[in-house]
């Protein structure tokens, strides 16, 4: 579930969890006889009543709401990323997948096999995989083969993998100190 999704879905639970708590104690205040305590019910009923729906104020509430509706509507139709990246199946009745996270691990660990490099970051997207290598301190190897060791040994992972669509690949190389 994306943040967004979990981000509307806090607001509106606590928007009607408040509204719940509100009528609450709206209810057991009219049970023991006390005036409204936090909202003036009664002064909200007599507009209720002499309000038309053509009025501003009916109007503007329900194109809002529908506002509001709208945004959760497409928030929750708008596709999610995949989380995990489907494998070529050995067999038919077999379904297979590597997580994002797991994929970036495996790459990353790849990169710093190669001698030479003291950290890599890796990026794993929906059909590109990038890969950020940073040379160790003192290190001063042809970055042409180095770029080429580190393109290998991420490309031989990914082919090792067998993903059923097989992410580009780009590998960029720096000093520890640029970011």
């Amino acid at each position: 579930m994306r943040i967004t999704n979990r981000l509307l879905a806090f607001l509106l639970s606590l928007g009607l969890t408040l509204g719940a708590v509100l009528v609450l104690i709206e209810i057991v205040a009219r049970a023991v006889g006390a005036r409204p305590i936090v909202l003036d019910w009664p002064g909200l009923y007599r507009w209720a009543s002499g309000a038309t729906w053509g009025s501003g104020f009916v109007r503007l509430i329900g194109v809002a709401l529908a506002v509001v509706g709208l945004l959760l509507l497409v928030a929750q139709l708008k596709p999610r990323r995949p989380q995990r990246l489907r494998l070529q199946p050995v067999d038919p009745a077999t379904d297979a997948a590597v997580t994002r996270r797991g994929l970036a691990r495996t790459l990353r660990n790849a990169a710093l096999e190669v001698d030479g490099i003291d950290d890599a970051h890796v990026v794993v997207g929906q059909h590109h995989v990038r890969v950020r290598a940073e040379l160790r301190d003192g290190t001063a190897p042809a970055m042409d083969s180095l770029h080429q060791a580190v393109a290998s040994a991420a490309q031989h992972r990914l082919d090792a993998l067998r993903l059923a669509s097989a992410p580009t690949l780009s590998v960029r190389i720096s000093n520890g100190e640029q970011h």
